[in-house]
């Protein structure tokens, strides 16, 4: 540090001339955390070695009205004889006692003679740091010795703040400039910076940080070392944080000096971005021309460069040092200050969010602030905003406040939303409610199970229909219809606008899916709803029937774009509602594709994203995904726990409740359970008459009781419930019950079965489905490889598994255009293998091979 060696320098240079016979006067000046403190120290320390009698004090502010303080801390310092130091401290106390300015004056030149005598022995050094905060009696003692140095072997040194200029003012008037020596301790550089810290982190590390750390911290000695002390300490330190030490240091720097220094501190670190004079001076309550010098001390410092903190650390330990009073007092001021100026909202809200409460002018602000927040997808400002508006909103304002609640709360947490709806109930009933509030009533009606309310809504619909506007309508038709309201009920409401309107059509179209009318012609309608859909502005049950028509309409890379498209507009507008659902959209997704362990771990992923009540009846969702992926990945333990997981009766009610059953069917039958199975499939059947909607791809209820029937051994009532099924069936289902019917024929009718279902499950995109198929068809063949095996083992060549596979099915009486078709390979290929079969076997022809491979005769066909 080349300013504070100079500086020590210089002083040390005057020390020299003292032991000579000619006394002098230094004066000090720097910033905040300039090294002023340490400098004196380190000149103590070296005059003390020198033989130099040191009397040292330091000016303090809460003191600065204790007569004669300074003063008595010099006479009380070390190195001075007992009898010595009685004579001076009754000359300290007849000052601090005596009021006749002529008494003062003499007992003050009696005191500098004292002190003249004891620099005949040996020099003497007088030292004083902040002497700005000095006492007057203190002060005007200093400035008499000032002009007594020159005739003893006296050195006086005081260290006063820079912009202070309470002493250096006085000195600049009374005395000779020549006769004092200025010294001036000035930010560090980089290259000292450098050098400080390569005591520490050695030159490598040094040279690398110096350049941030000196923009950091402006070259503030006492930051720099506090930091340094931190990155030693393993601590961590970057642009934003500062460690414990940095921390404490800035507190108790600002602490030391007067407190307008730190309220206008506080102020500044409050205002963050916007600090111009007359804010702080109106938060620290403080005049403008007070606080313009206390902000150029803080910048002379380096704390501050134009008006704002360099780091953000300080500005935090500034933040951490303010008590809860003083935090919500200066917040308030600055909203207060702000809205008169006519700042806009958002900046006023920062400083309201601080309060506890406020007053009902805060009111209108904060409402402006959060519909600009969920404009903006910040949902979370928007709530806190709107909560703290409750707190001091009346009439109207209430209930606007209120309603904004739900509608945000929603999008985080249904669950939570319920506190504030019940005005939004009143005001329909009243009817002074339309459009997305009515949906906001039933929308919450139906997912806590609340039939009560669902029917007064629907009622109230029916009876008025303006009001629903257009698209409110064709959302409310979409949001019955996942709740288990069918068209065929008369429930489901139509709305004012006339049935040409786009939304609608819409909404009639896509409501479709959720009914036996539903057709692939109509996929369109589900891409328009989703290129129309926002965060807060659809209803989720619209977006996942929207979804959940591609993939149930074999459209898997499609329903997988706009799951990914969905799931980032949620993500980025802090909807997690809409993206917990539209992740157990693409764990369903996954599912059907195949990777049941992937569906598994994102449908639990997705479930965490809402607490278990905001889920409400929908809950089932994402436990029925889980319960088909864990019937294929095993793990027995967390499937039952998953089982024993409570569900809303409500949720029955509705088409999440059949997949539910459907779910919950096939976890029973995965762990033996079959009548259980049966239990959940017939309710589930019956649910489905109910609400007058055969739903084969939400729930294939009788291909579900007819596998529970095989597994309890009851062919004949699982072939008619597939053969029912059949007489209507899309590609999916008709692929399932195929791999079925083939549990129910004969070896050679079970492989075109199985190779049928293999067809119809590729082309509708059902990887789960297909992977259970193509077990099956694997199974066809494990009978017979031990028999092939002890031929092995009698010296007969092995045959490969492609091998194998044709040999069966040649044995079963298959041409070779069939055994083409069923196992994928050319007419060629199947030639290929069976003469290399009939090597290894020693046979003439197919002819032999059923006896060879351990086939029954009845079961073989004609083959040719």
């Amino acid at each position: 540090m080349a300013d504070h060696e100079a500086a020590l320098a210089e002083l040390t240079s005057l020390l020299a001339e003292c032991v000579e016979g000619r006394g002098g006067l230094a004066l000090i000046t720097g910033g905040l955390g300039s090294g002023k403190t340490e400098l004196l120290r380190r000149f103590a320390d070296r005059a003390a070695e020198a033989g130099a009698l040191v009397l040292c004090a330091r000016g303090i502010w809460s003191e600065r009205s204790l007569p004669a303080g300074v003063l008595d801390q010099l006479v009380h310092g070390a190195g001075v004889s007992p009898e010595t130091t009685d004579r001076l401290a009754a000359f300290a106390t007849a000052c601090a006692e005596e009021s006749s300015d002529r008494s003062s004056l003499r007992l003050r030149h009696e005191l500098c003679s004292e002190l003249s005598r004891l620099s005949h022995g040996r020099p003497v050094v007088i030292s004083v740091d902040d002497v700005q905060f000095a006492d007057r009696q203190s002060r005007e003692f200093l400035l008499r010795l000032c002009r007594r140095v020159s005739s003893a072997r006296l050195l006086l040194v005081l260290a006063e703040r820079e912009h202070s200029h309470s002493l250096a003012m006085r000195l600049h008037a009374e005395l000779d400039p020549s006769s004092v020596r200025r010294v001036r301790l000035g930010p560090l550089s980089e290259s000292e910076v450098t050098a400080l810290l390569s005591e520490r982190l050695g030159p490598t590390g040094a040279s690398r940080l110096a350049p941030l750390w000196c923009r950091w911290s402006g070259g503030n000695v006492m930051l720099v070392r506090a930091m340094a002390a931190d990155l030693a300490a393993g601590h961590e330190v970057d642009e934003r944080t500062l460690g414990p030490t940095g921390v404490e240091t800035v507190l108790a720097a600002l602490h030391r000096w007067e407190p307008s220094l730190s309220a206008v501190a506080k102020a500044m670190a409050v205002l963050a971005d916007d600090c111009s004079v007359d804010l702080v001076a109106r938060l620290a309550d403080l005049t403008t021309e007070v606080t313009e010098r206390l902000m150029g001390a803080l910048e002379a410092s380096g704390l501050v460069m134009g008006a704002r903190f360099r780091h953000a650390g300080v500005r935090a330990a500034v933040l951490r040092g303010l008590t809860a009073d003083e935090r919500s007092a200066l917040h308030g001021r600055a909203a207060e200050a702000l809205h008169r100026r006519g700042d806009d909202a958002t900046t006023v809200a920062t400083h309201l969010l601080a309060l506890d409460r406020v007053d009902n002018w805060a009111v209108d602000v904060l409402r402006i602030a959060a519909e600009q927040a969920l404009s903006a997808d910040e949902v979370e400002d928007a709530i806190r905003c709107l909560e703290l508006a409750s707190t001091a909103a009346v009439g109207a304002q209430r209930f606007e406040i209120g309603r904004m609640l739900v509608r945000a709360l929603w999008r985080i947490n249904p669950a939570a939303s319920a506190t504030y709806l019940e005005p939004l109930r009143t005001a329909l009933w009243a009817g002074r409610s339309r459009g997305r509030d009515v949906v906001l009533v039933l929308w919450h009606a139906f997912w806590s199970g609340d039939h009560d309310t669902v029917d007064c809504v629907l009622a109230a619909c029916r009876e008025n229909p303006e009001l629903l506007d257009v698209r409110s309508a064709a959302e409310l038709r979409i949001i019955c219809h996942v709740h288990g309201l069918g068209p065929e009920s008369g429930d489901a409401p139509e709305g004012g606008p006339p049935s040409s309107d786009p939304w609608a059509e819409a909404g009639r179209v896509l409501g479709r899916f959720w009914t036996t009318k539903f057709d692939r012609r109509d996929l369109s309608a589900a891409e328009h709803v989703l290129k129309s859909s926002h965060p807060g502005e659809t209803a989720p049950e619209v977006v996942v029937t929207a979804l959940l028509a591609l993939v149930f309409a074999g459209e898997p890379d499609s329903a997988a774009r706009w799951c990914e498209r969905m799931i980032a507009r949620a993500a980025d507008g802090g909807a997690n509602t809409w993206r917990a659902l539209c992740e157990v959209v693409r764990a369903h997704l996954t599912l059907r594709r195949g990777d049941s362990a992937t569906a598994f771990r994102l449908a639990a992923s997705a479930m965490r994203l809402l607490p278990t009540q905001g889920w409400g009846v929908l809950i089932g969702y994402p436990v029925a995904v889980q319960l088909l992926a864990l019937t294929e990945t095993g793990e027995p333990d967390v499937l039952e726990e998953l089982l024993r997981l409570p569900v809303p009766e409500a949720m029955f009610d509705g088409v999440i409740g059949l997949f539910y059953l459907h779910a919950r069917g096939h976890a029973h039958l995965a762990q033996g359970r079959a009548l259980a199975a049966i239990s959940d499939f017939q309710t589930c059947a019956a649910r489905m008459r109910q609400r007058g909607s055969d739903l084969p791809l939400v729930a294939p209820w009788r291909l579900d009781l007819a596998e529970a029937n095989l597994a309890l051994g009851r062919p004949d009532a699982a072939r008619d419930l597939v053969t029912e099924q059949l007489g209507n069936a899309d590609r999916r289902t008709r692929g399932i019950a195929l791999r079925l019917l083939a549990e129910l024929n004969g070896p050679r009718q079970r492989a075109e079965l199985l190779r049928k279902s293999v067809e119809l499950l590729k082309a509708c995109g059902d990887g789960r489905e297909l992977a259970r198929t193509r077990r099956r068809f694997e199974r066809l063949f494990d009978g017979r490889t031990a028999h092939v095996d002890r031929l092995a083992a009698h010296g007969v060549p092995a045959l490969s598994d492609s091998e194998r596979r044709v040999a069966e099915l040649a044995a079963l009486g298959h041409t070779n255009r069939e055994i083409s078709a069923l196992l994928y390979i050319t007419v060629s290929t199947v030639e290929q293998h069976l003469t290399r079969v009939y090597r290894k076997l020693g046979v003439k022809g197919r002819a032999e091979l059923p006896r060879e491979l351990g086939i029954h005769a009845d079961a073989c066909g004609t083959g040719a």
